[in-house]
């Protein structure tokens, strides 16, 4: 398999957003300019800086960025545009006093969703306006810095992932209004966005009811491109880093499905994808991440991706920033 082959046609290619934990007093250090740098390349479309706090939100852990004026912004921007790629920012929040599991199947993983209708349930209609607020305001300063695709976090137990299911928040209908304006306010401007959702949360009993309306119903959101994860973090990281051979088949099936359901949107695969994605229909796009973590060259070097070494979940293995083995080769 050789670079092409990844991504011929019009099927286009992105690094997928991830922290990296290279950070300095909130901002991204050069550590993190010469990550996604070295990364960027004419073969990938899009690298996604990944979870990137909005103004007045609330970082995941310690080592997460915020997006502000800072002119290193513009620098990580320039680094990623220069080797011919388009660069992008994933925004989120999470809430005060917010916890990641460090094990990937927590204890507590059953009370995550009644924990989840709790937060829910304090934003408050002016609240959910001031949040909206925050992501235009990031969205604007990641515009000035010189990105070009927007991405809004709503997955994998974040505040904007309660907030736009109606099995969590009761005003997941008004949220969505508030994801569409966003989106045709951003494209406006000459944005390209994308939504990332979890297909399902990884609680089973609550998965079993609903999971494809959810689905459906985020997927018509008006963003360019609709970003296929898996998982709550507080439930179930192995469905967010899926390793074993079912559960990546089972993320790309049900990846499928929902673009299968929606052939007019944009969609795109993660979860080791590169081995499945030319095999689905042309409006599924390829996510990749932990391949090109592990390798910069990926795209020219598919044979040599991640070897599942778990070096780069960094927060579970209280390290303060990815690494990988493979560096050193």
């Amino acid at each position: 398999m050789s670079g092409t082959d990844i991504s011929t046609n019009s099927r286009r290619t992105f690094l997928l957003g991830l922290n990296t934990g290279f950070v300095t007093d909130g901002v991204p250090d050069r550590r993190m300019v010469d990550f996604y740098g070295a990364r960027s390349s004419p073969q990938l479309s899009c690298a996604i800086v990944g979870n990137v706090v909005i103004p007045s939100g609330h970082a995941s852990n310690a080592v997460t960025p915020r997006i502000s004026n800072d002119p290193i912004w513009r620098t990580l921007a320039a680094a990623v545009t220069v080797r011919g790629t388009s660069p992008g920012i994933q925004l989120a929040t999470a809430w005060e006093d917010y916890a990641g599991a460090i094990s990937f199947r927590p204890k507590s993983w059953s009370e995550t969703i009644a924990r989840s209708r709790e937060i829910a349930a304090t934003v408050t209609s002016s609240r959910l306006q001031k949040l909206f607020n925050d992501l235009r305001e990031g969205t604007e300063l990641a515009a000035e810095a010189g990105f070009r695709h927007v991405q809004l976090h709503a997955a994998h137990g974040y505040l904007f992932s309660l907030l736009v299911d109606d099995r969590i928040y009761d005003g997941a209908s008004d949220s969505l209004a508030l994801v569409a304006r966003w989106a045709e306010e951003s494209r406006a401007a000459g944005l390209e966005t994308s939504l990332r959702i979890s297909l399902r949360t990884g609680d089973t009993l609550f998965d079993q009811d609903g999971t494809e309306r959810f689905q459906d119903r985020a997927s018509a959101s008006p963003v360019e491109l609709i970003d296929l994860s898996s998982g709550f973090y507080n439930i179930d990281k192995r469905l967010i880093y899926p390793s074993i051979a079912a559960t990546l088949a089972q993320r790309w099936c049900e990846s499928a499905a929902v673009a299968a359901r929606h052939p007019s949107r944009n969609f795109i695969l993660s979860g080791r994808a590169s081995a499945s994605v030319m095999t689905l229909p042309d409006n599924v796009h390829l996510g990749l991440c932990r391949d090109l973590i592990a390798n910069p060259n990926f795209l020219d070097d598919p044979a040599r991706g991640c070897a599942n070494s778990g070096k780069c979940h960094y927060y579970s293995r209280g390290a303060a920033h990815v690494t990988c083995p493979q560096w050193g080769d």
